[in-house]
């Protein structure tokens, strides 16, 4: 063979090599940027790899599919694990992703202190903290000094090495309160921790992000309320907190820059943005189509099913309104709005909980919606061939209902047991005092129970696991479902013209599709 010939195969397999490249390391070594070529279609290929703190798995979901449908050449890998756990490992060295979400600005400048910061960190959103309290709110906490009380033994709350803790401590600083808890303060290092302590009994109170108080940690999941043995008290005044920068970098020795800060640019588009503020954060760019109101409202967990279309459908009417809903059981919101005394619309599930906030003076007019019916729900088949509410003194029957001081329903299974004289029977089967409807409905779907009291919107939810047993009317009213305008509105004009849809025929008619009794 040739000489010429040699030299011309020698360099057509070096050129196979680059071609080629080579394997990409491990997350933890830090390597050489390597450029990712250019997708035919457009966008950034090659893979992506993004720490996910567990706090934001619910939006990163969303967020990912956008930006997978941008750039159709490109694998993304997320990584989802506690912020401070992703913290020390970028800060350490031996944690490289292409793109990083942070929390706060905490966290973030320990990165940018250790050096391994590549470029500015952006500042995609605003977070925000809150307090959690056990469910029922049993210390009566209606405001930020009451905290003093000794009805409150506990208080945890993350390190100030967190932003949520570095921020708790400053408002309560300002608010001349932070000398006076300090026997009642248990500093943990995670802010997962928290959660678990409140839920286990172990603290009265909690501090928070506000939107992990709806976050699940399933990249993709659905939102959700507080879990366990918790609720949301309500958010730390924003005059005592300032704004928490949530930021977003690309690190040093990742093996994807390009991509990373794609992505991280991303985090600003409109679409990007108006993920972040359906999960309960404050945008950082307001949209290109110009500055929108938003409207607070307190809403009951079982008129979510009824509610989110009639958002929908006001967002196309009115596309510069934006409706949040804060979903809980009609008490807990109750402890919500006496706390953050904040908010533009109340709907609980019953009339029995807007007359009181009403009689604390917070709702300046109101009208009717539509009625609850309740139902026995059971899985599907009627396995244990439930008929009537007799049937549920069964021996051996798993009863599932509502916390009456929590949610709507409870109140009305119990007002229906008493009325049959039957509550005492009952009551011996009862396994699972649910705090909202949805966890009742979940109950049964999961065969955890045998039957729950639900309303009939919400049974609605599940035909292809459970069905519905109807309970004769002599037992029970119908429940009606009254909307508040509330004093604190700084839009009434704009939350009124909202209400009135909700009771206008196109309204009523999303009332009726929804499963609900219309007015």
């Amino acid at each position: 063979m040739s000489r010429s010939i040699l030299i011309v195969l020698f360099l057509l397999a070096l050129l196979t090599v680059l071609v080629a490249g080579c394997p990409k390391p491990p997350a933890t070594t830090p390597v050489a940027p390597v450029m990712p070529a250019k997708a035919a279609s457009g966008g950034v290929t090659g893979e992506l790899t993004v720490f996910v703190p567990c706090g934001v798995a619910g939006p990163f979901g969303e967020i990912q599919k956008l930006f997978q449908a941008r750039n159709p050449g490109l694998k993304i890998r997320p990584e989802v694990a506690n912020i401070d756990v992703q913290t020390k490992l970028i800060a350490d060295g031996k944690g490289t992703p292409d793109a990083w979400i942070a929390l706060g600005d905490r966290e973030t400048q320990k990165v940018v202190k250790a050096g391994m910061m590549d470029g500015e960190p952006t500042t995609f959103a605003f977070n925000s903290i809150a307090f959690i309290v056990k469910k029922g709110n049993p210390a009566k906490i209606a405001a930020l000094k009451d905290l003093t009380k000794s009805a409150v033994k506990t208080i945890s709350l993350p390190t100030p090495e967190n932003s949520s803790g570095y921020y708790c401590q400053r408002a309560l600083e300002k608010a001349g309160l932070w000398k006076q808890l300090q026997s009642k303060l248990v500093v943990v290092e995670q802010p997962s921790q928290v959660k678990m302590m409140v839920t286990g009994g172990k603290a009265d109170v909690g501090v928070v992000y506000y939107p992990c108080t709806r976050e699940t940690r399933i990249v993709g999941g659905q939102q959700q309320e507080v879990p366990g043995k918790a609720q949301l008290l309500g958010k730390i005044p924003s005059d005592l907190v300032g704004q928490i920068p949530a930021q977003a970098a690309v690190i040093k020795g990742a093996a994807n820059p390009t991509a990373g800060r794609a992505f991280v640019q991303f985090l600003l588009t409109d679409e990007a943005q108006e993920v972040w503020e359906n999960w309960a954060w404050d945008r950082a760019k307001e949209p290109s189509t110009g500055a929108r109101t938003t409207l607070y409202l307190y809403c009951g967990a079982g008129l979510r099913p009824m509610m989110d279309p009639v958002i929908d459908a006001y967002k196309k009417l009115k596309p510069n309104i934006r409706i949040d809903a804060g979903y809980a059981g009609s008490g807990c919101l109750l402890s919500q709005l006496t706390f953050g005394k904040r908010g533009d619309l109340y709907m609980p599930g019953e009339d029995f909980y807007l007359k009181q906030a009403s009689d604390k003076g917070y709702v300046t007019s109101q009208k009717p919606v539509g009625y609850f019916e309740p139902v026995l729900l059971v899985q599907k088949g009627n396995p244990k061939g439930i008929k009537t509410l007799q049937d549920l003194t069964k021996p051996g029957l798993k009863v599932a209902v509502g916390e009456p001081d929590a949610c709507a329903v409870g109140r009305a299974a119990d007002e229906m047991l008493k009325q049959a004289k039957l509550l005492d029977g009952v009551s011996k089967n009862i396994v699972l005092r649910a705090g909202n409807v949805p966890e009742l409905g979940n109950a049964v779907k999961l065969k955890s129970v045998d039957v729950a009291v639900v309303w009939n919107i919400t049974a609605a939810q599940y035909p292809a696991d459970c069905e519905a047993i109807a309970v004769d009317k002599q037992f029970y009213k119908p429940s009606l479902a009254p909307i508040g305008l509330l004093k604190f509105s700084k839009y009434a004009t704009e939350a009124q013209a909202f209400i009135d849809f909700l009771c206008s025929p196109d309204g009523q008619k999303i009332v009726k599709d929804s499963g609900m009794k219309p007015m």
